[in-house]
């Protein structure tokens, strides 16, 4: 059996599946981009594998850059490339499949479907090279909504690319048959797909057959309605912050041009970030100086509801078309990037009342589907069985909460260190070795500590003292743990994050301007050096013997590494794209990854690659208990948590929280987990025995992390919105 190939030519961003035979390996994508369950052909068990074409992720962008000598570059190469040269660059034409009126691109003219078969043509030379061989089936996707004419010039692209045989297969399709396979559709279950990508919206209805899914009805779509649009609304919005000076640039300035091209960026970046974010701040460098626009998540929700309303009225058109009303729906699955975004969910479950699924990521999942269906393909007679994907869920418990944070407690030689919000206080002669007490399956609020800055984020307790840092303050907070007081407020260099304790140091990572680790001298509590890191740096953690401090940087996808006495990150290994937190758990490095639902393991030592679990959807947080033996995973857009065996690497038991589940720790005695719910203001707590949860506590809005003392006796909850931290008596 040969491989079959699925690609998503998006309008902002180009995915690529491949299903190949077990043991053949695809290993461009390695272990920790497999994305669907095991498919079983007539060739034997294979696997369906989502390809990192990206530098730094799965996917890369849908663009082209045209070279003076005719060369086209695509993908991250183009985007290179165009720093020096934006003006040979196009993005976004797809959208313009059809128009007689070509695309000019550095001075020459080319058709849309030109430039689609470069980047298809990239892709395929890209997976020839990776698996050996041409891929056997090729499976093309499109938008539901096009007509015989937009199809018929589509149709062109891979006759261009120098490809024969690929087939076409709508975007909805695709979806839906990756959702089928991940959750066993019924013969004659009725889906409606909701796909909001970069540049389109389509809807369609589907029906499930044993031989792959039957569109009922007429599918709707808007044809110029996507994460693009959504961008500009964004961009029109910082440039009257700004006194409309953006509209005033002229392009064909290179200093203009550099300018409008980084605020777009930025307002991509902005777009991304709201979907966790409350606020984010827009950076714009204009050439009388720099100007920050402060965006808040209810701000942009306001900008795009209106377009997220016309969707649901094309959805309700397109339910109608067939005759069926809402309550005839299994589901309404989400597909495409832009679906992501929490408003949609929103509004999408409030007018239909359904259950409002996706798949492992709305990114990937149509080309998911179309390797899928290409793998039908591939053998003589195909008979394709699709399986779910192997992430049980035993005694699911329904819990009106939400849950997440980040803190361990690990059994290290003989003793205990704790890793609070995932930090190590680890055993030091600085700090006498806490005595651990029990914990308490019933604990209450004991005090609300305010004046820690606006927007506090992450929070570690060291000794007497807990570590707080403020983003839009630009402070690390410190309170004295006795009188419940704030008693220093250390100033930082750039917006502060996520704080992990050593010892006698404090390690906080700032976001842009300076990309660095501040390191903080916990006796005088002022900051001692400034290193140098990546751009996109989450929750980080200390290895046990407090040497190394490790941090995930879901830019560049990898984990840095920095010695607690160095002046120079250097990088430990690739990480998954989305990689959000890790823990340090003797020898090995658990890494979650919101993008990709799974936790990636690795040796501390070697580097090398153990293992990857699939866990629920966006996995942001995680914690290991102190005897290393259980993972725990706080599913942001499930509202649940995962438990992992960490032996055989395996999901045991799912739970259901509270809404947006986004830190979690284990009590130090192990007893107890406890879950910051940022949708709903509160803390979970599970009986770690039962996996039951036997408290729900009110805490301040929008609760970011959390860290338990060492002792086992408080647990420190940052309120995000509240500008506050909650003191949980988590001790008997």
């Amino acid at each position: 059996m040969g491989h079959g190939l699925g690609i998503d030519l998006g309008t902002t961003f180009t995915g690529a599946a491949i299903v190949g035979p077990t043991g053949r390996g695809v290993s461009a994508g390695g272990p920790h981009h497999a994305a669907g369950g095991p498919n079983r052909t007539a060739g034997g068990p294979s696997t369906t594998t989502m390809v990192p074409l990206g530098r730094d992720g799965v996917v890369e962008p849908s663009a082209v850059y045209a070279s003076v000598d005719g060369t086209l570059l695509t993908g991250d190469a183009a985007m290179d490339a165009a720093r020096v040269e934006p003006h040979r660059l196009v993005r976004g034409f797809k959208r313009r499949l059809g128009d007689p009126t070509p695309l000019v691109v550095g001075g020459a003219p080319y058709s849309p479907a030109a430039l689609l078969a470069a980047q298809l043509k990239s892709v395929v030379a890209r997976m020839t090279a990776t698996i050996g061989t041409a891929p056997e089936s090729i499976v093309l996707t499109c938008p539901a909504v096009w007509g015989p004419y937009r199809r018929e010039h589509f149709d062109e692209v891979p006759r261009l690319a120098g490809l024969s045989g690929a087939i076409m297969v709508t975007e909805p399709e695709a979806a839906a048959t990756h959702y089928a396979a991940e959750r066993r559709l019924g013969v004659g279950e009725l889906v409606a797909v909701y796909d909001l990508g970069g540049g389109t919206f389509d809807t369609t209805i589907l029906r499930a057959r044993e031989d792959g899914m039957e569109i009922v009805g007429t599918p709707e779509g808007i044809e110029r309605l996507g994460g693009m649009d959504f961008d500009e609304a964004l961009f029109a919005h910082v440039d009257a912050q700004v006194g409309g000076v953006l509209a005033d640039l002229d392009p064909a300035d290179p200093e203009a041009a550099a300018v409008l091209a980084a605020t777009r960026a930025a307002c991509v970046r902005a777009k991304e970030e709201l979907s966790i974010e409350p606020d984010v701040t827009v950076r714009v460098p204009l050439r009388s100086g720099l100007r920050e626009v402060v965006v808040t998540r209810l701000a942009f929700n306001e900008m795009i509801r209106p377009s997220v309303e016309l969707t649901v009225e094309a959805l309700h058109r397109t339910i109608s078309s067939a005759g069926l009303t809402p309550r005839d729906l299994a589901a309404v699955l989400l597909a495409g990037g832009s679906s992501r975004i929490p408003l949609v969910d929103q509004v999408v479950s409030a007018a239909f009342g359904r259950p409002v699924r996706t798949g492992l990521h709305p990114k990937f999942t149509v080309a998911l589907g179309a390797a899928a269906i290409a793998a039908r393909r591939v053998a003589p007679t195909p008979t394709f069985i699709p399986s779910p994907v192997p992430r049980p869920k035993v005694n699911r418990r329904k819990v009106l909460v939400p849950a997440a944070a980040v803190v361990a407690a690990v059994l290290v030689g003989g003793g205990i260190t704790v890793f609070a919000s995932n930090t190590n206080e680890s055993s030091s002669s600085a700090l006498p070795e806490a005595i651990i007490g029990a914990s308490t399956g019933t604990p209450t609020v004991s005090g609300t500590i305010n004046g820690v800055g606006r927007r506090p984020r992450g929070v570690a307790v060291s000794g007497s003292k807990v570590y707080v840092p403020s983003s839009v303050s630009n402070t690390v907070s410190v309170i004295d743990r006795a009188s419940q007081k704030v008693i220093k407020a250390i100033p930082v260099s750039a917006p502060p994050q996520y704080v992990a304790v050593n010892g006698n140091k404090a390690f906080v990572t700032l976001l842009n301007p300076s990309n660095a680790v501040a390191v903080i001298d916990i006796a005088r509590d002022e900051v001692v050096t400034t290193v140098p890191a990546g751009k996109g740096l989450f929750v980080p953690d200390v290895t046990a013997d407090g040497k190394r401090l490790l941090i995930p940087d879901q830019d560049t996808a990898q984990i840095l590494e920095l010695e607690s006495e160095g002046t120079v990150a250097t990088p430990f290994a690739k990480a998954p794209t989305g990689s959000r937190g890790l823990v340090v758990d003797r020898n090995r490095v658990y890494v979650v990854s919101v993008e990709l639902s799974q936790v990636t393991i690795l040796d501390l030592e070697s580097h090398r690659l153990l293992g990857s679990v699939r866990v629920g959807k966006s996995s942001i947080g995680l914690a290991v208990s102190p005897d290393g033996k259980t993972l725990y995973t706080a599913n942001f857009d499930e509202n649940t948590v995962s438990v992992v065996d960490t032996d055989s690497q395996k999901v045991t038991d799912t739970i259901d929280v509270g809404e947006r589940p986004m830190a979690i720790a284990v009590a130090p005695d192990g007893k107890h987990v406890y879950v910051a719910n940022n949708g709903s203001g509160t803390v979970s707590v599970l009986e770690s025995g039962s996996n039951r949860v036997t408290a729900t506590v009110k805490v301040g809005r929008e609760p970011w992390f959390l860290a338990v003392s060492p002792d086992g006796g408080e647990t420190y909850v940052t309120n995000t919105l509240s500008d506050s931290v909650t003191i949980l008596k988590t001790g008997v």
